[in-house]
């Protein structure tokens, strides 16, 4: 973040994968390292080193050199522990660096900083496959790009599911994806290996396959597309609980909904600034030190502050604390 906490956010980690582009006067962001044909795109404006994106909005160019860029958003209202701040490579430089890593191996594992990118969506491919026979099935497995033969070959490792039909159907479609990608970066190997996780759901709110490669991981993947979406609403509606029983001066029921939401969303942690502030607002000096030390372990500036600022020197468990 901005303030220098550490990042808490739903789709992003660390280390997650962002490219930025710039063409003409549009600013593109993308988050899928191999499909890019949906970027977001807006319009923006360049005054000295901010970048303007919209009419409250933008981002500060904190450094710009010819390989890297290191941008700060900028929105009015908000502080900078809201904030992100963003370290970007140029792209083509980060390939290089991979490849020359990599040596001089013909056959070779692809990652999200060294990958083939694809001219249309693979799983809008697999959706049109399956059209409405859609169920609750996952897998994993690996996608060998054959460059030298010019073909693709899908091994399944694991599936949940005893129904064969649905694993022949999603490796036919992989398998006859060749086409679809842009290999020019990879003409110097043989085979490129993909490894992915898929799952098909079938849900009251929810139908489609979902994919993610570079991972052998299911709970990347529900990560990637930032979790479980029921249960986040919920969590969103015991916040909003929350903010309303507190402008109701309800503090008891307040602290109950602040405390649901955090519980079923632990990204969302201004339900834990929230109840924090509420016990101190209350007297509960010893309730908000605990919420401020949680949040002092999730790396946050302003807990720390806050820890520091109102707390006696004391060690602090979910459960209970000592002084020391």
């Amino acid at each position: 973040m901005k303030d220098g906490s550490t990042l808490i956010d739903r789709f992003l980690t660390d280390s997650s994968y962002v490219n930025y582009s710039f063409k003409k006067l549009e600013m593109c962001t993308n988050g899928n390292p191999t499909h890019r044909v949906n970027e977001v795109r807006f319009p923006y404006s360049i005054n000295q080193n901010f970048i303007k994106t919209s009419s409250n909005s933008g981002y500060e160019i904190e450094r710009v050199k010819n390989d890297t860029l290191i941008l700060s958003e900028r929105i009015n209202g908000m502080e900078n522990d809201k904030l992100k701040r963003f370290y970007f490579v140029r792209e083509q430089k980060l390939f290089n660096i991979i490849k020359r890593e990599k040596g001089d191996s013909k056959n070779q594992i692809a990652n999200e900083f060294y990958t083939p990118t694809l001219k249309s969506s693979l799983m809008l491919k697999l959706n049109n496959a399956f059209k409405n026979k859609h169920s609750n099935f996952k897998a994993k497995g690996v996608i060998t790009i054959d460059l030298k033969n010019k073909n693709i070959n899908t091994l399944i490792s694991y599936s949940n599911s005893s129904d064969s039909s649905k694993i022949k159907q999603v490796k036919k479609v992989i398998d006859k994806s060749y086409n679809l990608w842009n290999l020019d970066k990879f003409k110097h190997l043989e085979t490129l290996e993909m490894p992915f996780v898929l799952k098909d759901e079938k849900t009251k709110t929810f139908r489609g396959i979902s994919m993610k490669f570079f991972t052998d991981s299911f709970y990347q993947l529900d990560h990637f597309y930032g979790g479980d979406i029921r249960i986040i609403q919920e969590a969103g509606k015991y916040f909003n609980k929350g903010i309303m029983s507190y402008q109701n001066k309800d503090y008891e029921n307040s602290i109950k909904n602040f405390s649901k939401s955090y519980k079923l969303d632990p990204k969302n942690i201004d339900a834990l600034y929230n109840r924090a502030a509420i016990y101190y607002e209350t007297g509960k000096l010893e309730l908000a030190c605990k919420d401020w030390n949680k949040l002092s372990e999730l790396g946050q500036k302003r807990g720390i502050e806050l820890l520091r600022n109102n707390c006696k020197k004391t060690t602090y468990n979910n459960d209970s604390y000592e002084k020391l």
